[in-house]
């Protein structure tokens, strides 16, 4: 009954992923108003400075459940495909470790004495093959990376392995929406429909990983 409704839950989570993807694409007019690159190169700065700054902004943003994917799709429209590329990735990334610290400083004992068989159930989902299982969630659509990271950081989480398997992870889309970002601003039509290319190959790879990391589970428990 379990698998079941982890099935549903995944098919709708997909759906519902893709539903968001094609209407923020759908409305992308809106990034090619001229006045739009005027007004981000005023308040942007240029340079390192700029990097630093946007770098910081949306490693804040992402640790309070600003999507991946939006971060790397501005970074993408603003820098271009490769920083756009390392700046989502690492704002993500360090987004991803302030959730963990927060979660685990100021909710951790509050939900271990309230629900105590719950967190112990997520700690034991995360005690083996963390780096893999990291991985998996950030490939697939379905979740919520802010509600994953908050569940890591007060379950007892093997931290390195966690985040690195997350950082590892977030490349494919990272790189998938700076793409889409970056070609929206030229009006590249090829680079957008490569994009989606590389969305569809990611996912597929993150679902092959998910059923190959179950059929695993699944044999060290017989």
């Amino acid at each position: 009954m379990q698998n079941q409704q982890t099935k549903v839950l995944l098919i709708l989570t997909s759906f519902i992923g893709v539903a968001l993807f094609f209407g923020m694409f759908l409305s992308l007019d809106v990034l090619k108003n001229e006045n739009l690159q005027p007004f981000l190169d005023e308040y942007i700065p240029q340079g390192y400075f700029g990097y630093l700054t946007v770098l910081a902004l949306l490693a804040l943003l992402t640790s309070i459940g600003l999507p991946r994917q939006v971060a790397a799709f501005s970074c993408g429209y603003i820098f271009g495909i490769i920083h756009g590329t390392l700046i989502a990735t690492s704002a993500a990334t360090i987004g991803c470790m302030l959730t963990l610290f927060i979660a685990k400083t100021f909710l951790r004992q509050k939900v271990l004495d309230t629900y105590p068989e719950k967190l112990n159930s997520v700690s034991a989902f995360f005690s083996t093959h963390t780096f893999s299982k990291a991985l998996i969630i950030r490939l697939l659509p379905a979740g919520s990376n802010f509600l994953t990271n908050i569940l890591a950081g007060i379950a007892d989480v093997k931290r390195t392995s966690y985040v690195a398997g997350t950082c590892v992870g977030f490349i494919p889309q990272m790189l998938i929406f700076s793409l889409l970002g970056a070609g929206v601003k030229v009006d590249d039509q090829q680079q957008i429909f490569l994009s989606l290319l590389l969305l569809l190959v990611a996912l597929a790879f993150g679902y092959i990983l998910y059923i190959k990391e179950r059929t695993t589970n699944k044999k060290g428990a017989a």
